[in-house]
């Protein structure tokens, strides 16, 4: 008998990994033994489920602890070498505890077919348990119309055809999608943005909760967009009610997320809504062009940071490098530069680059780049996008051609904004920064920044501490000459 246990459990390994994906099977037999039906809810580092991720290359949890208000979406897949009739399979739910404001389904079995491999039991939860009354919710799949499918992997240490789920402790968080708006200052503009709850919320508490506080210098309306169950974003429309595009006049509004209620204020807790100044350029001119390269995915700009080293106890150059990319913009932009019509003559598809703007971004999903070298001068500070957004800047650096159209030098600005960082222990600094320099064409293959940006934030700096850069478009340069003042010294998060 353990002889057949172990290849049984052999089997099923292997049973698993062929099924990969719903597309694998379509059209081709790659699996020829007994149809089965499991749950197949896979856990991340940090214990918390992948949503829609049916492969098969982690192991299924029988197991699971929920500390959100997100929706539970537990996959289940069948594996079969052929499907003639939909096959539907029964399942049960269990309950221990008292919560019982919660919603699942399908109510009527899960259906397959020979085009869907798989199906989905979801968890919506309508309002928030307390932690001192524990609940477990267990779910079992109990029967198949098709008696020939068997219920669980086909071994008897995993078979996956129970799931307990325990409901754990909450925390809750509310997040702005982007820190900065940028408006163009005419009555009956529009402009959206939304408040992200990355752990869930319900309607019971979100529908009459005031998250944030405005500080406006425009008129302008707010639209809330209907909440649905299950929702982990509120979406708001706005529109401008007065017209605020003089040229030479820069106005700002700003949203305050609140920190007195459920939702933790976290990432991008403050939102700039700006008509900026404007300036007549000749867009030919570029400039931003010069400080990115698409066709190299590791393509940075290198900076020399003045910085005051404390084992040595001197000032000096302090080397980094951040990734640089072009701003997005729309078609119509005015200071749109075509980078790519998609080589066909349909106008959706064209890329337009803004000819004067730079952003500072990491090339991978949810980490973040050296912005304006920050991770030199914080210690103790975390690095992922999620708590740390301002370590990557959507739009950091504008640039200025002399008389509006000179090829070749000019000055920049640092896109005044609040950058959110946070410390290792979770705790966040609100960092404001400004700045402006010059850049210029140093040759053929070489164009420099001069830079000073100013940091503002009470706690860290007891007010502003400016930061004095050089930066390039290339390795090759020569290290600036020294300064004869102190650099900034490390901060401590």
């Amino acid at each position: 008998m353990k002889v057949i246990k172990h290849i049984l459990l052999t089997l099923g390994i292997i049973f698993i990994m062929a099924a990969c994906s719903d597309e694998e099977f379509i059209g081709v037999t790659l699996y020829n033994g007994p149809a089965f039906v499991r749950f197949h809810l896979i856990l991340d580092s940090d214990s918390v489920p992948y949503e829609n991720y049916i492969r098969n290359d982690k192991i299924a949890t029988e197991a699971y602890t929920h500390k959100s208000l997100r929706t539970i979406k537990v996959p289940v897949l069948l594996t079969s070498s052929n499907i003639e009739n939909n096959i539907t399979v029964q399942y049960s739910v269990t309950k221990e505890g008292d919560f019982s404001d919660y919603e699942i389904m399908p109510s009527n079995g899960l259906v397959f077919k020979d085009s869907q491999l798989s199906d989905t039991i979801k968890i919506l939860f309508n309002k928030r348990w307390q932690n001192e009354k524990p609940t477990k919710l267990t779910l079992k799949l109990e029967s198949s119309d098709d008696e020939s499918v068997y219920i669980g992997n086909l071994n008897d240490s995993m078979a996956n055809k129970q799931l307990d789920i325990s409901l754990g402790e909450i925390s809750t968080t509310a997040s702005f999608n982007t820190n900065r708006i940028e408006i163009e200052g005419i009555k009956g503009e529009t402009f959206d943005f939304s408040i992200d709850f990355a752990k869930g919320m319900t309607i019971d508490e979100i529908e009459n909760l005031e998250l944030f506080e405005a500080t406006n210098s425009f008129l302008y309306s707010l639209i809330r967009q209907p909440i649905n169950k299950g929702d982990v974003k509120i979406n708001y429309s706005c529109t401008l009610l007065e017209n605020i595009n003089l040229d030479d006049v820069f106005f700002e509004s700003l949203l305050v997320l609140r920190e007195d209620n459920n939702y933790i204020p976290i990432g991008n807790t403050v939102l700039q809504i700006v008509k900026p100044i404007k300036v007549e350029r000749d867009k030919n001119a570029s400039p931003a062009s010069h400080f990115y390269n698409l066709n190299d995915p590791y393509y940075r700009t290198y900076m020399e940071m003045w910085f005051y080293d404390e084992g040595d106890a001197v000032s000096e150059w302090k080397y980094s490098s951040q990734f640089t990319y072009p701003v997005i913009v729309d078609a119509g932009d005015p200071n749109g530069v075509l980078y790519s019509d998609g080589e066909t003559t349909d106008p959706s598809d064209d890329v337009y680059h803004h000819a004067f703007k730079v952003r500072f971004d990491s090339p991978n999903a949810g980490r973040t780049t050296n912005s304006f070298g920050l991770k030199g001068i914080f210690n103790n500070e975390y690095t992922d996008s999620d708590k740390s957004p301002g370590f990557n800047i959507a739009e950091a650096l504008e640039f200025y051609p002399k008389n509006g159209n000179n090829p070749e030098e000019g000055t920049v600005l640092v896109i005044s904004q609040f950058l959110t960082i946070s410390s290792k222990d979770d705790k966040q600094y609100i960092i404001g920064i400004k700045g402006s320099g010059n850049y210029f064409k140093v040759s053929d293959d070489l164009w420099e920044i001069v830079l000073t940006v100013e940091f503002t934030n009470d706690e860290l700096w007891g007010g502003t501490q400016t930061i004095h850069y050089h930066m390039y478009n290339s390795k090759n340069y020569q290290e600036p000459d020294l300064l004869d003042f102190e650099g900034v010294k490390p901060v401590n998060l």
